[in-house]
């Protein structure tokens, strides 16, 4: 059990020094998607969030498991601290999905099914966004909207879509985005750049019929992305 996490792991670290869609990285792909469906993740997270590569390749620590040692080749091979930095992201990604009852999670093989084309594409998708991310807070965002894409209570299309919103989002924005849909606690500043940056996140709607115009301006309004964004990413309903 203490080495499931590790088989993703590594080839999720190995496939960044790459970006070559190559055999091995079908593998990362179809390994992260698997790892999350198939494996209670508790004790994976758990001793996942205690262990760092340093300690691996300097204390030998699990070097008893096989990949392990693989991955400590890698390490020593060259790995840089942005490898360290991504492997903190999946491993908060985990943390957050062992909310998911198993049973749940196994839903995903039955639509993405181990080898499957489906399956890579999946996986390559949450390994791009996994990648991008660059707030500590996004990886459990994340995990939130995939674990509502694994209850169908989104579909792919806008799992992507919440994906792409949370890329481009700043989190210390979230008062003002909470503001704008909730209108609850104290007026946050809401000023046009604020609102813009918001929208360029697609998180707001602008309409620019009267930007440009004398004394125009461009209307933002609320949309389904921010609505769903705030609500399974952060437990606010907004209107």
């Amino acid at each position: 059990m203490t080495g499931i996490l590790y088989p993703a792991a590594h080839l999720l670290l190995a496939g960044r020094k790459n970006r070559i869609m190559t055999e091995r990285s079908k593998s990362i792909s179809t390994a992260l998607v698997s790892t999350v469906a198939n494996h209670e993740l508790k004790e994976i997270a758990e001793i996942a969030l205690q262990i760092t590569l340093d300690r691996i390749v300097k204390e030998g620590a699990l070097h008893d498991v096989p990949v392990v040692k693989t991955l400590v080749n890698i390490v020593k091979a060259g790995i840089s601290v942005s490898e360290e930095l991504f492997f903190r992201k999946l491993q908060r990604f985990l943390v957050e999905l062992e909310k998911i009852p198993l049973n749940e999670r196994n839903r995903l093989l039955a639509k993405y099914p181990d080898g499957s084309q489906a399956q890579t594409e999946l996986g390559e998708q949450l390994l791009l966004v996994l990648e991008k991310l660059d707030q500590i807070q996004k990886p459990e965002i994340l995990a939130k909207f995939f674990a509502a894409f694994v209850r169908e209570e989104i579909d792919l299309q806008m799992f992507s879509r919440l994906s792409y919103a949370l890329d481009r989002f700043n989190i210390d924005l979230l008062p003002n985005l909470r503001y704008r849909y909730v209108r609850d606690g104290s007026p946050v500043d809401n000023s046009e750049d604020v609102l813009h940056e918001l929208a360029l996140a697609g998180l707001l709607t602008v309409h620019l019929s009267t930007s440009g115009t004398l004394g125009g301006n461009a209307m933002y309004a609320n949309n389904e992305i921010g609505r769903l964004f705030l609500k399974i990413g952060f437990g606010i309903l907004g209107q």
